[in-house]
């Protein structure tokens, strides 16, 4: 049987282990990463996207590397991956000036210029209010407000037992709103997020039709670069959706999910 002092060598050179391989992670993405900045700087676009992907198969994902990546892709004319990646850029880097910037040099190359219909005045202020913070940011805020909440109730609860909790009342009442308006936000982006799932063209030219087979009436026809939505899946086929509410079937082999 194991005794305790053993126990805990044992714990220890797990925990040791465990870090310097996170170390060693770390340093070889961040050492990719850096070649790729490198070569980018260079000009040499296809070995800066061979050390972007390396740094993307190691499991690390961020809003810097995607963007650099979409760099290389779009200095490369391989318009459809630019857009792949701005995309997965744009889910860390929300409102990056950059970014935005050159998401709309890619949209002007595209072929398939797809106009949105009009919407409502208060959707638009909702989804633009959804995406002042991303995810993790939010999730943070939400965590602050429940501490500086429950902080607040519990300083507020020692007070009344003296008589003296009233002036408190508002601190708790603001700080509990704010908490439920958090909350309820998050829980909105984490269901788009989850619910809503879009993809980028890949091919030059893809024919989608009215149902999920090769035979189906062909009804549009789409282009490299282009954004749609994925609404279901059926075997290799895909129902999607347009910007100006379209829909059809594509083989799923046509397209990346973002």
């Amino acid at each position: 049987m194991i005794n305790d002092k053993m126990q805990m060598k044992i714990f220890a050179a797990v925990i040791s282990v465990l870090f310097f391989a996170a170390l060693l992670y770390a340093d070889e993405s961040a050492h990719y990463f850096e070649q790729g900045n490198k070569f980018y700087k260079e000009g040499a676009y296809d070995k800066a996207i061979e050390q972007y992907q390396k740094v993307l198969a190691l499991g690390y994902e961020s809003g810097e590397v995607y963007f650099n990546l979409g760099n290389a892709y779009y200095r490369t004319d391989q318009i459809g991956l630019a857009r792949l990646y701005y995309e997965k850029a744009a889910r860390f880097l929300k409102n990056d000036e950059a970014l935005q910037q050159n998401l709309g040099l890619v949209q002007m190359r595209l072929v398939d210029q797809i106009e949105t219909p009009p919407r409502l005045f208060l959707a638009e202020w909702w989804d633009a209010f959804l995406n002042l913070f991303p995810i993790s940011t939010l999730s943070w805020i939400t965590v602050g407000l429940l501490w500086l909440f429950l902080t607040a109730l519990a300083i507020r609860i020692y007070f009344a037992s003296r008589g003296r909790g009233r002036r408190l009342r508002g601190i708790t009442v603001t700080l509990l709103t704010a908490l439920l308006l958090s909350a309820l936000i998050l829980v909105q982006k984490i269901y788009r997020f989850e619910s809503e799932q879009y993809g980028i063209i890949l091919q030059p030219t893809v024919t989608v039709h009215a149902s999920p087979s090769d035979s189906g009436t062909e009804v549009f026809v789409l282009h490299e670069g282009t954004k749609v939505e994925v609404l279901r899946r059926t075997g290799d086929w895909l129902e999607i959706r347009l910007a100006d509410g379209k829909t059809g079937w594509l083989q799923n082999k046509m397209m990346e999910v973002i």
